[in-house]
């Protein structure tokens, strides 16, 4: 599984738009690939609110402060 290496730029997406604000439905990515997803900058997309501070650390840990899109084309 090829996994994209960039550890700066990181933010905290939303894996799904009615999937709450808690860890489950948080994955790190870097701008590049938070930019690539579907639902980034959609006219139609309903911006979900924001991750608390803690949600926002556990999920930057768990990643261990690396993006976790497993993509690849995104990344290159």
């Amino acid at each position: 599984m090829v996994r994209c290496k960039r550890t700066w730029g990181l933010e905290i997406h939303h894996k799904r738009i009615d999937g709450g604000n808690d860890l489950g439905n948080a994955q790190v990515l870097c701008q590049k690939c938070h930019e690539n997803t579907s639902s980034y900058g959609s006219p139609d997309h309903k911006t979900p609110p924001a991750f608390s501070e803690e949600t926002k650390k556990a999920a930057l840990k768990r990643a261990e402060h690396r993006c976790e899109c497993t993509k690849g084309a995104c990344c290159l």
